[in-house]
């Protein structure tokens, strides 16, 4: 494994560009050149977006890299890992996003910036991530990028945690996943084990996500209250977590 992979910072991949294009139009999608990586070299636990979304890549623009990551969305980052029981409540969230950290990683399943067209307007949240997976030429970008980022992990990682839990996402990325490792194996209907760590889907702390509340705090009995609940009984299995 590089270990430019895990080092916190700006980076350098070039795979899906040619030349100096900082941009590349796949029929109505348009993927950005702007990867990065967050967070400790030698993560324990790994947090994975899909992509960079609209208000990360306006922070980018205007600011320092350490505030890209889940701009105007971390206070409610921090709570989804609070509820999991990963983080306690006295650490800072936007200490998770410096080189400072030890423990967290933070990146993205596609590492740059992906956006679909519609009408007229560059989408990076509704549909977004269940279509990419439907159509082959950004799914085929998603899967090289997929296999040169979490193809060999960190030998210290444990827990991948998966920010979505739209059932046509968890599908799709433990189709993903298992692709890349053949010891992937079902824990529950939100988790799974592949390469070594445990993989765990939570909500994703976007502003627009209508189901945030109702997996952080909602009555066990509800969809979203079972997905937060397995994803719990899931990551007790891990030692340390006991």
């Amino acid at each position: 494994m590089s270990e430019s992979l895990y080092r916190h910072g700006p980076q350098i991949c070039r795979t899906c560009f040619s030349g100096s294009a900082s941009e590349v139009r796949i029929g109505d999608w348009r993927l950005t050149n702007n990867p990065g990586y967050y967070g400790s070299s030698s993560p324990e636990i790994l947090i994975l977006g899909f992509s960079k979304g609209a208000n990360q890549n306006r922070a980018a623009e205007h600011g320092h890299f350490d505030i890209i990551a889940f701009a105007d969305a971390r206070h409610r980052l921090q709570h989804v890992l609070q509820v999991l029981r990963v983080m306690p409540q006295e650490r800072s969230i936007d200490q998770v996003m410096t080189a400072k950290e030890r423990q967290f990683g933070v990146a993205s399943l596609v590492r740059c910036s992906f956006s679909k067209l519609k009408d007229g307007v560059w989408k990076t949240s509704g549909d977004v991530i269940p279509s990419a997976f439907k159509d082959p030429q950004t799914m085929a970008v998603i899967r090289c990028c997929a296999s040169q980022h979490l193809g060999e992990l960190p030998p210290t990682l444990k827990l991948v945690i998966l920010l979505g839990t739209d059932d046509r996402y968890i599908e799709s990325a433990r189709a993903l996943v298992g692709s890349l490792h053949r010891d992937c194996a079902e824990v529950n209907s939100v988790a799974f084990r592949a390469g070594g760590a445990l993989w765990v889907h939570a909500t994703h702390p976007s502003p627009g996500n209508g189901h945030f509340n109702a997996w952080v705090s909602g009555p066990a009995t509800s969809k979203s209250g079972q997905k937060r609940e397995l994803a719990l009984q899931a990551i007790r299995s891990i030692e340390w977590c006991r």
